[in-house]
């Protein structure tokens, strides 16, 4: 139940984190288009080949100068990957266009691009890559292919690279994920284990301004616990922590791993919900009513059914940045409890509904 891309350290940590990761990449591409030249193909570089190479190796340096640093992560890893695949293209037509050995170094530009950049451009990237590919097979002087053969060659070759794009944006999002979990388990709410209000807020900030740059939605949900106070007067302040960890671990059974769930105060949870649109996030708001309800609480003197009041927001629809989401969830969340106590008459269902014990 968490989350995804970028800890306190800034908007572009994870990214950061990444470019370092990758910051050999391209010297190592080099290095292997340098020694397939020079030992398995015509033994020597001649000199189009050593202009690319030189070329490619000065973009490289000026990649991790001061200047393009203070760009952005983003910004300098989708240079880089536009950079590799064009030195790639370059290559494999000097190294026998479609048939070249060296085909496979499309996907590093590709798993790169995938980890970090929005959907459109990853599709231009590759569209890219497609077009480079079907120019070196089409302009094949020595086996020149017919229109429809060329197209079931091009398919053949790239429809693996855009499997793996798919597979790798998928990866790279549970990852991230998981790094943010345990990062809100160090911090963690220490009653119910969720993560705390504080770790909520940032990673609500830093998610929607991640969602906003990648065009893809997400939604909050404000809940609160009804009928806490009366759990605490009719059976005491254990069977009220109780409750309380029961709706975490409904929480934890409903939600997927890419979200965040987040004990906000008191009786209230905070859920962000990534990726998801406004109708996605009231199918999970109504299937946590159901996990909570559909547990009874033992209160040592009878099984009680607990039951929640729920709040949303969707982002951009209601709003793109923290505070407004936020506060949007909340009065949501406060129509729906006046709702809900009106149809019970003013009472809450958490310790009056259930059978004896």
């Amino acid at each position: 139940m968490h989350e995804r891309r970028t800890p306190a350290g800034g908007p572009e940590s994870d990214i950061d984190g990444l470019v370092r990761h990758v910051a050999l990449a391209d010297w190592l591409v080099l290095a292997v288009v340098v020694l397939y030249e020079l030992v398995a193909a015509r033994g020597g570089l001649r000199l189009p080949d050593v202009v690319a190479c030189a070329v490619f190796g000065a973009f490289g340096v000026t990649l991790r100068t001061a200047w393009l640093r203070s760009r952005g992560a983003t910004a300098r890893l989708e240079l880089e990957t536009w950079a590799i695949a064009a030195f790639i293209a370059f290559v494999v037509w000097r190294t026998g266009g479609a048939d070249s050995p060296l085909q496979s170094l499309y996907l590093l530009p590709i798993v790169l691009a995938a980890l970090v950049l929005p959907g459109l451009r990853v599709a231009l990237l590759l569209g890219a890559i497609v077009l480079a590919y079907g120019a070196t097979a089409a302009l094949d002087t020595v086996a020149p292919l017919a229109p429809g053969a060329l197209a079931g060659r091009v398919l053949a070759a790239v429809g693996p690279l855009m499997i793996v794009a798919w597979l790798t944006s998928q990866l790279g999002t549970a990852v991230l994920a998981a790094r943010r979990r345990a990062a809100a388990l160090v911090e963690g709410d220490p009653l119910t284990g969720l993560a705390t209000r504080a770790v909520m807020i940032e990673t609500v900030r830093r998610e929607l301004g991640d969602a906003t740059r990648r065009q893809t939605p997400a939604a909050l949900l404000a809940i609160d616990l009804d009928g806490v106070r009366r759990l605490n007067e009719l059976y005491g302040q254990e069977a009220g922590n109780a409750a309380l960890q029961l709706v975490a671990d409904a929480l934890r059974r409903t939600l997927r791993e890419t979200d965040l769930a987040a004990r906000w105060g008191g009786d209230e949870f905070l859920v962000l919900l990534l990726g998801a649109d406004a109708a996605a996030a009231q199918a999970v708001a109504q299937r946590i009513r159901h996990a909570v309800y559909a547990t009874t609480l033992d209160t040592g003197a009878r099984h009680v059914r607990c039951a929640v009041s729920v709040g949303l927001a969707a982002a951009p629809r209601d709003g793109q940045d923290a505070a407004t989401l936020i506060a949007c969830a909340e009065r949501r969340l406060e129509r729906d409890r006046e709702l809900r106590r009106a149809a019970t008459g003013g009472h809450s269902a958490a310790g009056t509904a259930g059978a004896a014990g």
